[in-house]
């Protein structure tokens, strides 16, 4: 048996049991998907790291999860504070306050730094002595502007815990590198208590991550608020900030977005089809479907990330195109066919291919993505697909439910002459097809012209800029950047060659020159670097009286004495910098968060500095949260042109198969294949850069065109194989789906123009650029498939006409 048939049977006898036992269907649907949505959905997930954008086998991950679990975090926390006199003891006093309790009230904090407790070291009677910096200071009376020169002058400090200028002091937290577990045991030597030795293997702990971040930021803020005042103005920045911003506003956007698509879709089936029940058909499979999908979602462990939330538009879309075309079709033919079941076989026979076509259609867009090397993008694409299956089968089963239920009094209304949207759009489409050539080269001109622009486009992604101008997360970490020169780390790891280590001389003064040396190399500011080294040339200051110009990097023999002497004073911090065994080491850059692309350059040029330098005598490897960044932005541009070719390549072969036909499928593509071109060249006249969500267009409205192309080409051929004529069969079918195909894309702009609520500009852009899409796509289905679809007919007429003649000439 024909595979399509065999489906079509097999909807048939569903939808007429669903038909015909409506409330045990009802009842069995709504329990179904409550009990899998209940068990699923409350485990959801949200997650705005930047880690969270790539795969986790992805290379680059790897080696920065190797590095923190060697090194310690570099996803900081920074509290900034700015006062007219840094320096005085009434700011110290009340900043040291602060520091404490954040110290003790934030929670996940491996290790805090500012200038309360940073390590002062000092060499007295022989001795290298360690102090922390304030606290000594405070308790001995000192006045602090005695050391002010001592520390704007030293390295460490600088843009660290204090300004360059001495404007600003901040409190520096480094989170835990691993997420607390359950069974974790903390001993209590006073009561008695001990804990079992379990060994995990540091590769099997999960690390910290948004929800631990999320906490730590809502505690910072709670404390800062209680010491904001004048001249005491605080800001709070870094990643873990940046990352629970972009959490919360997913978390305030997605019921936004989806009150408002209930609300349009509700309107919007009300004014076209004037049936309350309609509107309610349209809204339960639409939230049906959203809900089992997101529980999907949970049920993988696959966490919300801003792209996944256009799970939200794109079932609302996919389901509804499904729904509207279905229903509009069974109740066209209960306008000749009185008897419900009978109506219910006519419209699956009618429309179950072309809707079945569609799903598939759409999934192959989507599974486009599935290629992209993020993981969002990648989630996107995968739920996308089963968003699809899952809106074909429920919007096909609420239609028959509402059909079922609808009074006789509207099914009698129904008529199967064209309304007057349908009457409107079939005379465009004539027009098209009356003077196709025309059509078609004055749509080639505009298309060309458009394409053109697609030269002016770039890449973008840099999270910072999703924010609002005035929210507070972006304007903190803006005035940090602009005060310490950064909020973000590059981190190259250098692990010597066999018989070299990190005490090496030779080497350590190699990375010193190389890192002095990178800040004129690169076309971005660079706040600090920072090493091994730093304690080193501290101590050696320190060592000889605090002489400046022994601010440098000693012999051999005094760098092996003085490591030993700072391991001996337990300065822990130092072991960020070095592996225990100092078989590796690193050194870390601070810059500002910037755009993702401004960062590949940098990173290049800073990695082949070393790697020249050094030569064979150690391996050098970039990572960090900017080289996520830019390998994150390199990547994207990387994989799009693959995943827009595997789309269309689905896409087109689905066509084909559809319309068993080559010649229909490849035509097909013509209408689906316009809009997006125009689409792209618009945003690169207008400027709009391709970021994270604006890549997705083309596998996401390639997918969505194809609904109403599907319904309109299949309903051509139908026509022709009834022995109409092209033109006439243009006519028909257009008068028969307009309404239908107009319904579609006024749901598919207003499902799109709820991402104008967002917080986030990037989904703004995104939600404008698929309702322009939109409504493109129908302006091309009216002019351009029918003129596509005369100019192919009457290509073929010679060949069919030759054909015919030779059949028929004599022997």
């Amino acid at each position: 048996m024909n595979p399509l048939s065999f489906i079509e049977g097999a909807m048939t006898r569903f939808l007429q049991l669903v038909y015909t036992r409506r409330l045990i269907a009802f009842v069995v649907l709504l329990a179904a998907v409550f009990g899998y949505v209940a068990t699923n959905l409350p485990s959801l997930q949200k997650d705005g790291r930047v880690e969270a954008f790539m795969h986790e086998s992805d290379p680059a991950l790897a080696t920065y999860y190797a590095m923190r679990r060697e090194f310690g975090q570099d996803n900081r926390l920074v509290v900034a504070v700015k006062s007219e006199n840094v320096f005085s003891t009434e700011f110290l006093t009340k900043f040291s306050k602060m520091h404490r309790e954040l110290a003790d009230n934030v929670p996940y904090v491996s290790e805090i730094f500012s200038p309360y407790n940073i390590p002062f070291i000092e060499h007295e009677d022989g001795g290298v002595f360690l102090e922390e910096l304030v606290r000594n200071m405070l308790q001995r009376g000192r006045n602090p502007e005695e050391l002010k020169d001592r520390i704007l002058d030293t390295p460490l400090y600088q843009n660290f815990i204090v300004s360059k200028d001495g404007s600003t002091a901040a409190v520096v937290i480094e989170p835990y590198r691993y997420a607390p577990a359950a069974a974790d045991c903390v001993p209590d030597p006073s009561s008695g208590a001990t804990c079992e030795i379990v060994f995990t293997p540091l590769s099997e702990r999960p690390l910290l991550g948004a929800p631990q971040y999320a906490e730590m930021t809502a505690a910072a803020r709670a404390i800062a608020a209680k010491y904001e005042g004048q001249s005491f103005e605080i800001a709070i920045a870094g990643a873990p900030v940046l990352s629970t911003e972009i959490v919360a506003m997913m978390e305030g956007d997605m019921p936004r977005f989806t009150l408002a698509c209930v609300i349009l879709t509700v309107l919007a089936m009300i004014a076209l089809h004037r049936s309350f029940l309609v509107a309610l058909g349209a809204f339960l499979s639409f939230a049906t479907a959203l809900f089992t999908t997101l529980a999907t979602v949970a049920a993988t462990g696959t966490a919300m990330t801003p792209p996944v939330q256009l799970l939200i538009p794109m079932t609302l879309v996919v389901g509804l195109c499904t729904y509207i075309h279905f229903i509009a079709t069974v109740l066209k033919a209960r306008s000749t066919e009185k008897d419900g079941r009978e109506a219910l076989k006519i419209a699956v026979k009618k429309a179950n291919t072309p809707i079945l076509f569609t799903a598939l259609t759409t999934a192959g867009g989507l599974i486009g993505l599935a290629a992209a090397p993020l993981a969002p993008i990648t989630a996107l694409g995968v739920f996308g697909t089963v968003s699809v299956g899952v809106s074909y089968l429920l919007a096909m089963t609420w239609a028959t439910l509402v059909f079922r239920t609808l009074p006789e009094r509207y099914l009698n209304k129904q008529s199967e002459k064209p309304g007057v949207i349908a009457s409107v759009l079939t005379k465009g489409a004539m027009i098209a097809a009356e003077a196709p050539r025309r059509t078609l080269a004055l749509c080639a001109g505009v298309t060309l012209a458009a394409a053109l622009g697609i030269f002016n486009l770039s890449y973008s992604h840099n999270s910072l800029l999703w924010l609002p101008q005035d929210n507070q997360a972006r304007q903190s970490t803006e005035f940090i950047d602009d005060t310490f020169h950064g909020t973000v780390n590059l981190e190259m790891v250098i692990t010597p060659t066999t018989g070299y280590d990190f005490r090496d001389e030779t080497l350590l003064k190699t990375v010193e020159e190389t890192a002095l040396g990178s800040y004129a190399a690169v076309d971005i500011p660079i706040g600090r670097h920072t090493s091994i080294i730093s304690f080193l040339e501290e101590t050696n200051q320190a060592i000889n009286d605090g002489d400046l110009a022994a601010r440098t990097i000693p012999g051999q023999e005094e760098i092996w004495d003085q490591l030993l002497l700072l391991e001996g004073q337990g300065i822990d911090d130092m072991k960020r910098y070095v592996s225990m065994d100092y078989s590796s080491g690193r050194v870390s850059f601070q810059t500002p968060w910037l755009e993702a692309k401004l960062y590949t350059d940098v990173i290049e040029t800073i990695e082949t500095r070393f790697e020249t330098a050094l030569g064979d005598t150690a391996k050098v490897e970039s990572t960090g949260l900017i080289a996520l960044l830019a390998k994150t932005s390199k990547k994207v541009l990387d994989s799009m042109t693959v995943s827009y070719a595997i789309a269309l390549t689905l896409v087109t072969g689905m066509m084909v198969l559809a319309l068993r036909s080559v010649g229909l499928g490849l035509v097909s593509m013509v209408p689906n294949v316009a809009p997006f071109v125009v689409l792209l060249g618009v945003m690169g006249y207008l400027g709009i850069p391709l970021d994270t969500f604006t890549v997705l267009i083309g596998g996401i409205i390639t997918g969505l065109i194809v609904d109403d192309t599907l319904h309109f080409f299949h309903g051509v051929k139908s026509r022709l194989e009834k022995g109409l004529e092209m033109q006439e069969a243009i006519r028909a079918t257009m008068s028969d789906i307009g309404r239908a195909v107009f319904t579609t894309t006024v749901v598919v702009m207003a499902g799109f123009a709820v991402f104008n609520l967002s917080s986030m500009s990037n989904i703004q852009s995104f939600g404008l650029l698929m309702a322009s899409g939109a409504l493109l796509a129908l302006l091309s289905e009216v002019f351009i498939g029918p003129a596509a679809l005369m100019v192919y007919d009457r290509l073929r007429q010679p060949k069919a006409t030759a054909t015919a003649e030779f059949t028929d000439a004599p022997a």
